[in-house]
């Protein structure tokens, strides 16, 4: 009871989710890389492999609830005096993490990124980040069909969890097709060393230039469960092709998806007492990001709250919820933030 009060004292007066959040910067000066509401995360080793991918493991503090193979955490780092926070799907299996301590990421790069292209510098062995308790609904629900999963790209990485998990309690047929860059498969030592072990494992390494190919190696005959992650048109084309078969599919996606607007128009937005126009067809970040505004990015997806602001007047649609604002004063995070009328916000 004591800590909800805080808490709501704390966006009463101080404008901020919680009483630990507005206590932040001082708790970061004893324990670096504190974060309210996350877990402290200590980089044990990175290493860089091809097709700018970078592996990197973490141990996370004592607390930190174990995940689920296929599930996904939000990962923030200070870069630049900048708080920034991307989502990625944990590379490694939940009994690794038992057996280790460590949970392993292998993110795609970028050299232009403003993340990911400067990661390899930020987080060296020792540095400190933290990270989200995991979420997320790609876990493999397999209950004795055979099963095909479908990677495409950096969409590998939920799939190597979970075959290291889950291949040692399945007896039918598995088959993975990997479709990357020519000689950007990643991890294909681990993949060798499990079709090994077990020998209903099998797994095709195709091109881009074979996506014509995606549901070739779907055997129809064998009725199998299909798992997929890979770019949306690729998930796209996988998912019709199961539905069509009445194949169980399973495939997993980050992002959010605007609702169709029908009455597509301007609004105004009264930012710090200036005067912008918005539309009402995009989220408000991306709309102020363009016109170059003081404003924050993390996660983009509604997860780190680095976007937060204070809505003093109008409504907004939260893209997560798809729940209409009241028209009075309230947090609100503008990366999830769809205008519906005219705003007056503090940033």
């Amino acid at each position: 009871m004591f800590t909800q009060a805080l808490d709501q004292f704390s966006k009463w007066f101080l404008h901020h989710q919680s009483f630990a959040g507005y206590i932040e910067p001082i708790m970061q000066v004893f324990k670096p890389a504190w974060r309210a509401g996350q877990f402290r995360a200590q980089v044990i080793h990175t290493e860089s492999h091809k097709g700018e991918y970078l592996s990197i493991q973490l141990k996370p503090s004592k607390q930190w609830p174990v995940h689920i193979a296929g599930q996904h955490i939000s990962l923030t780092v200070e870069i630049n005096g900048r708080l920034l926070t991307r989502v990625f799907t944990i590379a490694s299996s939940a009994q690794q993490f038992k057996n280790t301590g460590l949970v392993r990421l292998l993110i795609k790069t970028n050299a232009l990124g403003r993340f990911t292209g400067l990661l390899k510098e930020t987080l060296q062995a020792g540095s400190w980040c933290s990270i989200t308790a995991p979420s997320g609904e790609f876990i493999f629900k397999n209950i004795g069909a055979p099963v095909t999963f479908i990677a495409g790209g950096s969409g590998i990485t939920p799939i190597l969890a979970m075959l290291d998990e889950h291949l040692g309690q399945i007896s039918t047929n598995v088959i993975l097709v990997y479709y990357a860059k020519m000689s950007e498969h990643q991890c294909v030592d681990e993949l060798s060393e499990l079709a090994l072990r077990f020998k209903h494992f099998s797994f095709l390494l195709l091109t881009r230039e074979q996506s014509n190919q995606i549901t070739s190696h779907i055997n129809l005959a064998e009725k199998p469960d299909v798992y997929c992650c890979g770019p949306l048109t690729f998930m796209q084309t996988v998912s019709d092709f199961a539905k069509k078969h009445a194949l169980n599919y399973n495939q997993e996606a980050f992002g959010l998806a605007l609702p169709s607007t029908h009455n597509a128009g301007q609004l105004n937005v009264k930012i710090n007492n200036h005067a912008h126009v918005v539309t009402n067809t995009d989220v408000l970040l991306t709309q102020f990001e363009a016109k170059q505004l003081p404003v924050k990015r993390g996660c983009g997806i509604g997860i780190c709250h680095q976007c937060q602001c204070i809505k003093k007047s109008g409504v907004v649609r939260n893209l997560k919820t798809g729940e209409l604002s009241d028209n009075g004063e309230q947090l609100i995070q503008l990366c999830v933030s769809q205008p519906v009328s005219d705003l007056e916000l503090q940033l």
